[in-house]
């Protein structure tokens, strides 16, 4: 968020200060009145902005900055030219004795320039911002790849959010809860009992809260077994949406640590970005990759086998799978292989050639056969719909609007039964019905196959 004396600097000669300002003032918005009480319409920490209409230059404006004080308004900004030419007598020391750092927009500068300064100075910072949650994620994937790598991720996720960082192991999976810094360890036990409150008895799938002077946010981790553990970081400040990434971030390399093909498969650049993308971290992966000198295609193809069927660049095993990205054109001649997709797209991929994959080898695991996606996307999401019931579900719900009452009618069940069938059939197409692309097109694919 932008403080008040950048806000000031990146605009220029259209917000000149009047009165002295606390630099470091965060800065919520800019909004423009000119009513003589415009409290109820502030959240706090705005630029209010006014030509000078409720002013009168006599006492009876001591009511008017109290009001904008008593509503933490950032600061005011008095438009020269229409009412006033200067502030009203008086008025600066008022406004000084209140709290309200006071501004002038000269005669002729649109207020429109001031709140383009704040929109461009909001871009700035979130730029800055995204290049230093590059460089984290990039922090974050080399430490989980170390010596020690649980330790190295606690540590670069509590340096990342200018904090701290715990790993508290679940009583069932044992193993040593970490800390960093060290010079918190103290705290460590508290933070324990916090956590097993939060997320242990309740079973909640994250928790948010104040303990230790900090906001934590806590999370579990979890593998297929279960909960294996949970991270919680601190910091002295509100979380912004930018440490919650890092934190998924964190929790997707800390569940690969606890996977069991963890100590044979992560000792590899490439295997770490397949676990990152694999547990939706795509932007992780590549800054991982730039970091590695590993150039990654644009787009994938997910291949999945048997965990001895040979180890490539961008390969780890991941259960009783192998799971390997290869290039748009690489096309093994065993296993079970996607159409190309982009780096978003691979955990649904991976989701769909599992699938496959297992359902190739029911009749006959001693086979191993070869899998591939059909480059026709709805005749894949048709073939996800292995049963006519879930196929007809489909079909009733396109040809009614996808008006769950007459998807109901029509099938001759229940409108909750027929919701959920709805969202079986969209989990196993790994699509919405309510993106219309997919819709036209499974409804032309259901028509084709249908006649």
């Amino acid at each position: 968020m932008p403080t008040l004396s950048a806000l000031a600097e990146a605009a220029g000669d259209a917000l000149v200060p009047v009165t002295p300002f606390p630099p470091s003032r965060l800065v919520t918005g800019v909004h423009v009145s000119e009513l003589a009480a415009p409290g109820r319409y502030l959240a706090g920490g705005e630029l209010l902005l006014t030509t000078g209409i409720p002013l009168t230059g006599r006492d009876s404006d001591d009511d008017y900055v109290a009001s904008l004080a008593a509503h933490d308004v950032g600061a005011l900004g008095l438009g020269l030219g229409e009412g006033w030419d200067a502030p009203p007598p008086g008025f600066a020391d008022r406004c000084a004795r209140a709290g309200v750092p006071l501004f002038v927009v000269p005669d002729g500068i649109p207020f429109l320039d001031v709140s383009r300064a704040l929109v461009g100075l909001e871009r700035r910072l979130e730029r800055d911002a995204g290049l230093r949650a590059a460089s984290a994620h990039t922090r974050l994937a080399e430490a989980a790849a170390g010596e020690d790598g649980r330790a190295g991720v606690v540590r670069a996720i509590a340096e990342a959010v200018g904090g701290w960082a715990a790993w508290v192991p679940a009583p069932r999976a044992g193993g040593t809860a970490l800390l960093h810094p060290p010079a918190l360890e103290g705290l460590l036990p508290s933070v324990v009992a916090d956590i097993e409150a939060s997320l242990g008895r309740s079973g909640a799938g994250a928790a948010s809260f104040s303990a230790h002077g900090s906001v934590v946010l806590a999370l579990p981790v979890t593998t297929g077994s279960g909960r294996v553990g949970a991270l919680a970081i601190g910091a002295g400040r509100p979380l912004a949406p930018a440490d919650r990434q890092l934190a998924r971030t964190a929790i997707a390399l800390l569940r690969a640590l606890a996977a069991p093909s963890a100590s044979t498969d992560a000792s590899t650049a490439g295997a770490w970005i397949v676990r990152l993308a694999l547990d939706g971290r795509a932007s992780a992966a590549r800054d991982l990759a730039r970091s590695s000198g590993v150039d990654l295609p644009p787009v994938v193809r997910v291949h999945v086998g048997p965990p001895d069927a040979g180890a490539a660049p961008l390969s780890v095993v991941d259960g009783p799978l192998r799971v390997t990205l290869r290039g748009a054109d690489d096309v093994p001649p065993i296993g079970a292989t996607s159409v190309p997709v982009v780096w978003e797209d691979v955990p649904a991929a991976a989701d769909r050639v599992r699938a496959s994959w297992f359902a190739a080898i029911r009749d006959d695991p001693d086979v191993v056969p070869a899998v591939v996606e059909p480059a026709d996307r709805a005749t894949r999401w048709l073939d996800a719909l292995r049963t006519p019931e879930l196929r007809d579900t489909v079909r009733a719900h396109l040809a009614g609007g996808q008006r769950v009452e007459h998807t109901a009618r029509a099938l001759g069940v229940h409108r909750n039964t027929a919701r959920q069938r709805i969202a079986a059939a969209e989990r196993a197409m790994g699509v919405a019905l309510t993106d219309p692309d997919a819709a036209a097109e499974l409804w032309i694919a259901l028509r084709r196959v249908s006649r």
